[in-house]
């Protein structure tokens, strides 16, 4: 009777991201490695969220290196290595599978000795230098950071938190009205519930754009806004609250407590999810701005004055040499060219700081 060999199961992702995790960590990655693992982590959306996952889980290990049982612990997880490495081997596919057991072994014996330490900490989702990023949530929301961002995420039976460290994000939020989805840039945060907006934070200034739905900019956050965000509390305490409807813009000076609402185009607004930098009468300080979250040499501004012309435009994001050609060949300034960064330095000319040109 002839007995057909069974295909091995296909590892899960979050296994394949804990071989990956190990490898990283073992040794530098083959040229073909680096391709296999970049190629991994562009097949699936979720690959990066569980390789993500796995660096936080590694990284927090050393902290609880000295807790008592934690050696016994490292002893069984070294043993289900070797286990994992040893016995008959039928295979490629077969090794490779048991592999993947045992560094998923690894892993939770990893995960339930941090589980107290990693509790209260928030999921950190970042995006280098020119790259761009999307995070699905466990709710349904989504998250579309912009380049050179970070965002911390915190969710409770209670509440939705995120935390904007820097940089842009859109978020799309699931509606449930007893969550409240909540986003601090700042010293300012923003309620909504079940909507579309972004925050964007600029060396001076924080952005809200709101798509669709409502949106309340809470200024000076104090206990009336951490109860808000609870869903504990109405915010008719809080020092300060701008509502947004669709199509507006809230700009806020973060060295005061300023802000303005002004219309806004939300299409030309997120040219950046598509790869464009949508300029309208922008400062030129805050365009250079957001160039240099696409590129590895930044551009500087020598001077005050040069930061105030206004630039009008489209660019292609990464493309930092056309941008300081068009600035160049439109206002009186210079670019002086060094090995890590551009500097642009205005020159004497009659025309105005003011003037708004278009490219």
């Amino acid at each position: 009777m002839t007995h057909m060999q069974e295909e091995p199961m296909a590892p899960d992702y979050r296994e394949q991201a804990a071989e990956w995790c190990f490898r990283l960590a073992d040794r530098p990655l083959s040229r073909d490695e680096r391709e296999a693992y970049e190629q991994w982590l562009l097949a699936d959306p979720r690959h990066r969220a569980a390789f993500d996952e796995m660096v936080a889980v590694w990284q927090n290990t050393d902290a609880i290196a000295e807790m008592p049982g934690f050696l016994a612990l490292r002893a069984k997880a070294l043993n289900a290595m070797d286990d994992g490495r040893g016995g008959r081997r039928t295979g490629r596919a077969r090794d490779f599978w048991q592999r993947t057991l045992a560094v998923a072994a690894v892993l939770a014996l990893m995960i339930a000795s941090s589980l107290w330490y990693l509790a209260d900490r928030p999921d950190l989702y970042t995006t280098g230098v020119g790259e761009r990023r999307t995070v699905h949530l466990a709710d349904g929301s989504k998250i579309s950071l912009d380049a050179s961002s970070r965002v911390a995420v915190s969710y409770s039976d209670g509440a939705r938190r995120i935390v904007l460290d820097q940089g842009r994000a859109k978020f799309d939020v699931a509606r449930d009205s007893l969550r409240p989805f909540t986003v601090r840039a700042g010293e300012r945060t923003v309620v909504a519930t079940g909507t579309a907006f972004s925050v964007e934070l600029l060396h001076d200034e924080m952005r809200v754009l709101l798509y669709e739905g409502r949106v309340e900019v809470i200024d000076s956050p104090s206990d009336t806004t951490t109860a808000a965000e609870s869903g504990n509390a109405p915010l008719r305490n809080a020092d300060r609250v701008d509502h947004l409807m669709p199509g507006q813009a809230l700009v806020a000076d973060l060295s005061s407590s300023a802000t303005r609402v002004v219309a806004a185009e939300p299409e030309r607004s997120l040219s950046w999810e598509a790869g464009r930098l949508d300029f309208v009468d922008e400062p030129l300080s805050s365009a250079v701005e957001r160039v240099n979250r696409y590129t590895g040499t930044p551009i500087v501004l020598g001077d005050a004055a040069v930061g105030r012309y206004r630039v009008n435009g489209v660019f292609d994001a990464g493309d930092a040499s056309s941008f300081v050609t068009g600035v160049t060949s439109l206002f009186p300034i210079s670019a002086r060219y060094g090995e890590d960064q551009v500097i642009l330095t205005s020159y004497a000319d009659t025309s105005s700081p003011n003037d708004s040109h278009q490219k």
